[in-house]
């Protein structure tokens, strides 16, 4: 049953005209990015392998997850406004399979995203023909737990745009209140650290996002001088991140089951 309302979140998705023009956006912008990007930036793709995979695998990461709100709020709030999620009830879904089917297009869309950027920074990567290539290939482990981390990251704030869609229930409100927390995360954690609380402002949700793109955390010890974190707390980071999601899915799921179709 569970691919069933997995496969009918898909249908839709593919079938809403505002879901391929988000995406297209997101592509066109992506590609846009990484073509103005100078060789010699930091973080450019066009240093070629294997000096661009930092930036292919964790650069750029707020772009990502600000249109995968996008996405993630047109889909669902459009449900409500539409009363499209009411007839699904009607049909024979059960609320439980409903929400369900929308906490998966969570790791869906974070996929998707993810994996278009980096094809598109690969693209570039592959066609440079400038650089020296003096950074050597990392070890397998870092580039799996870069990707990783920035994907997690991508779900924290994905969680987010789920518990307030199902909390205000329409596109506008949802969306401005979304994209607003990104500035209202950032302003707590200053806030925070001016008044020495900076151990507190590490684990909102949008620094743990954050710290997770971070990509020199992942080498192996010793590898780079400016590793800031270390191994032991990058575990604590992805753990602090799945508590968010589960909570936030927690939070979501009771929100939506007590409230009225």
């Amino acid at each position: 049953m569970i691919f069933t309302v997995y496969r009918l979140e898909l249908f839709k998705m593919l079938k809403r005209p505002a879901a391929w023009v988000t995406y297209l956006c997101f592509l066109t912008l992506t590609t846009l990015i990484f073509a103005t990007q100078p060789p010699g930036a930091p973080h450019s793709p066009r240093h070629g392998f294997p000096d661009a995979l930092p930036a292919i695998l964790t650069g750029d990461a707020s772009l990502a997850s600000t249109f995968g709100v996008v996405l993630i709020v047109l889909m669902i709030c459009s449900e409500f406004d539409w009363k499209t999620s009411r007839q699904n009830i009607i049909d024979g879904l059960s609320k439980r399979q409903w929400f369900t089917g929308k906490a998966l297009l969570l790791p869906t869309v974070a996929i998707t995203l993810y994996l278009t950027r980096f094809a598109v920074g690969s693209i570039f990567a592959l066609l440079a023909t400038s650089g020296s290539h003096a950074h050597p290939y990392d070890p397998t482990a870092t580039y799996i737990l870069a990707g990783c981390g920035f994907l997690v990251g991508m779900l924290c704030y994905a969680s987010i745009a789920l518990c307030l869609s199902v909390a205000v229930r329409s596109s506008g409100p949802a969306l401005a209140i979304v994209l607003l927390y990104q500035v209202l995360d950032n302003i707590a954690a200053v806030i925070l650290r001016s008044h020495r609380l900076g151990d507190i402002a590490e684990w909102l949700p949008l620094q743990v996002q954050s710290a997770l793109v971070a990509y020199n955390q992942y080498l192996p010890h010793g590898a780079s001088a400016d590793n800031p974190l270390g191994h032991s707390h990058t575990g604590m980071l992805f753990l602090t991140a799945g508590a968010w999601v589960a909570v936030l899915l927690l939070v979501s799921y009771r929100v939506y089951m007590k409230r009225d179709l």
